[in-house]
């Protein structure tokens, strides 16, 4: 700093101006040391770096806070599908509760009436029973061993309380029909004749037409009559026309005209 004073060195204030200008060159360097920017920054940076510090330290617990609110709102959202999940579930139990409900009511009316129809039912199924044991005594004896176990079978069944009366009937229905099936097939088996004739034969029967025997070597054959409820005797002219009966009741030979006595011609 320059100062250019004109004074008279005689005057009485020359020693005063030279303090004053000592004073003022001493305040302009003090100025100049306090107004050094290195100086002044230095507690700026302080701060600056404080300020970043704290920054650090507020984002990293914002970092911490955000990820444990994602994590809520993960959860939240998990459970409330799960509510409406079991809202919809619960809402379809009480649709098929409230059906199964009215399912029971009505199956209860039914029982109800069930008990009501066994009662007159169980009547009727005996009848049954006699009527198809009656038939099979009076009817062409064969196969009479298996049709009368058959029988005695149903009885045994009405006298099992095990056995609910849907089943009873079921099984006479069953009977009744195997009856039926004899009268619309042919058939041949081996037996014997009766209790009291022991011969070992081949059995031909078609339909309820005609029931025969023919003995093994074909030499003896009879069939049976209805008129006379036992065992005519069959002419020699019938051996060929039986054999191919037994064949073809057999499924050993293609079906075919077969020529069989019957009860009007035995005669």
């Amino acid at each position: 700093m320059i100062i250019n004073f004109h004074f008279n060195k005689n005057t009485m204030l020359y020693p005063l101006l030279i303090v004053f200008i000592v004073l003022a060159l001493t305040f302009s360097v003090n100025a100049q040391k306090e107004i050094d920017p290195t100086r002044q920054m230095d507690p700026v940076k302080s701060l600056l770096a404080q300020s970043n510090k704290d920054g650090k330290l507020a984002q990293g617990e914002i970092d911490v806070i955000d990820d444990a609110t994602n994590v809520i709102v993960q959860e939240f959202r998990q459970n409330y599908q799960q509510l409406k999940d079991l809202t919809q579930y619960n809402d379809q139990l009480e649709i098929l509760i409230d059906r199964q409900e009215r399912k029971m009511v009505r199956i209860e009316k039914d029982i109800a009436s069930i008990s009501s129809l066994t009662r007159s039912v169980m009547p009727l199924m005996f009848k049954m029973i006699d009527a198809l044991d009656n038939f099979v005594e009076l009817d062409v004896p064969f196969l009479i061993n298996e049709r009368r176990q058959r029988v005695a079978g149903l009885r045994n069944l009405m006298n099992n309380p095990d056995a609910s009366p849907a089943e009873k009937y079921r099984k006479i229905s069953e009977a009744y029909e195997i009856e039926n099936e004899y009268g619309r097939t042919i058939e041949a088996y081996t037996g014997k004749v009766s209790p009291e004739d022991d011969r070992t034969v081949n059995f031909l029967r078609i339909g309820r037409n005609s029931y025969i025997y023919q003995t093994l070597d074909g030499d003896d054959a009879a069939v049976w009559s209805r008129k006379n409820n036992g065992w005519k005797k069959l002419g020699g002219s019938y051996r060929t026309p039986i054999q191919m009966g037994i064949r073809i009741a057999n499924e050993q030979a293609a079906p075919d005209l077969m020529v069989v006595p019957l009860e009007i011609t035995a005669e």
